[in-house]
């Protein structure tokens, strides 16, 4: 980054987003709700890269995402609005936040089981169904240390496939629970499924949503056989027979799998689906027929899908590319919504 560019701001970058938004996928509420995620989080996480979660059907929703590296000034700004008496009235669990922060601050000085395992982390924060109401503590997804983005031939697997145990004990931290050693089980059953070619890439707690052991996992780079046996595996034998088929009829090169492991585990699980191409080159190609086809299944609106594509932006600053579409299924059969993951990447530190 140039050191004589301005410094990205959060506050300001939501806001171009939302300028670029359609009103059909954030209607006024959705965007009031982003803005006071952006009122509530350091602005120093502009930085790194930032995603939104977009809805295709039913009520309009964007969630938000970005990252944060130990060591850098958006994960120290992170803990410290976490922590800050002064932002407490601001987060609907005041507790729960301070107790997040301590563990973010541990991370940090590089004591317990998160620095052994994981090299950053991806924050998820739920946009709020009252704008003028406190926001939920964010949910963490851990990026693992040995990550194989692009695997190479004698590679070892990456640290949450070699560390099961401490990879539980790093989202119990997070939780704020006890590893539970049912949870290890379960994720040692499902790692000894996943093929050569595949990677469990990430690991979380989603700390506002429920409390308890279960931690929640994503595989990538995953046919759709080896998701009918990962499934199974895990115990989620009616989502394996769905997704499996998706995967196997969707016009998508790229498949990942979202699912929680160990005791109070929602049956939800969500299939990723992308075309073969990275996020950061926005790229057009194949997103067009992938749309369609999510239209066909009746998980996208027409109208929503329609103008996705119109995100792209590979020359302005931030980039803006499509990520994937998520897909679920729980024990009752597909879920009738698509979502839409874009990322969004300041190159020059300018807005």
């Amino acid at each position: 980054m140039n050191s004589s560019a301005p410094v990205p701001d959060l506050s300001a970058a939501i806001a171009a987003a939302l300028a670029r938004l359609p009103v059909g996928l954030a209607d006024d509420r959705t965007r009031h709700s982003l803005e006071a995620i952006a009122r509530r989080l350091p602005q120093a996480l502009a930085t790194g890269p930032l995603g939104l979660e977009i809805r295709l059907a039913g009520p309009t929703a964007v969630d938000f995402f970005a990252a944060a590296i130990p060591g850098d000034p958006g994960f120290a700004a992170l803990i410290a609005v976490l922590c800050n008496p002064d932002r407490q009235a601001g987060w609907a669990d005041p507790v729960r936040a301070r107790d997040l922060a301590a563990v973010l601050e541990r991370w940090q000085r590089r004591e317990g089981s998160l620095p052994r395992v994981a090299r950053y982390l991806l924050i998820e924060v739920d946009a709020p169904a009252d704008p003028a109401g406190p926001v939920a503590a964010p949910g963490i997804f851990l990026a693992p240390r040995g990550t194989r983005d692009l695997p190479r031939p004698g590679q070892l697997p990456n640290a949450f496939h070699r560390f099961v145990e401490a990879t539980v004990m790093a989202t119990a931290e997070l939780s704020g629970v006890w590893p539970d050693p049912a949870t290890a089980t379960a994720l040692a059953r499902v790692v000894e499924t996943i093929p050569d070619d595949g990677d469990l890439f990430a690991v979380g707690a989603m700390v506002s949503r429920a409390a308890g052991s279960a931690m929640r996992i994503a595989i990538r780079r995953l046919e759709p056989e080896s998701i009918h046996t990962v499934l199974r595996a895990a115990g989620y034998p009616r989502q394996a027979d769905l997704l499996a088929e998706w995967a196997a009829t969707t016009p998508a090169n790229k498949q990942a799998l979202h699912f929680e492991i160990g005791p109070g585990a929602e049956s939800r699980v969500g299939l990723e689906l992308s075309p073969a191409h990275d996020w950061k080159q926005a790229r057009m190609q194949g997103w067009p027929e992938l749309l369609d086809h999510l239209i066909s299944r009746s998980v996208a609106d027409p109208d929503r899908a329609a103008v996705v594509t119109g995100l792209i932006d590979p020359v302005g600053n931030p980039l803006w590319g499509l990520a994937h579409v998520k897909v679920a299924a729980d024990e009752s059969g597909m879920l009738p919504v698509a979502k839409l993951y874009v990322g969004l990447l300041h190159r020059s530190g300018e807005i």
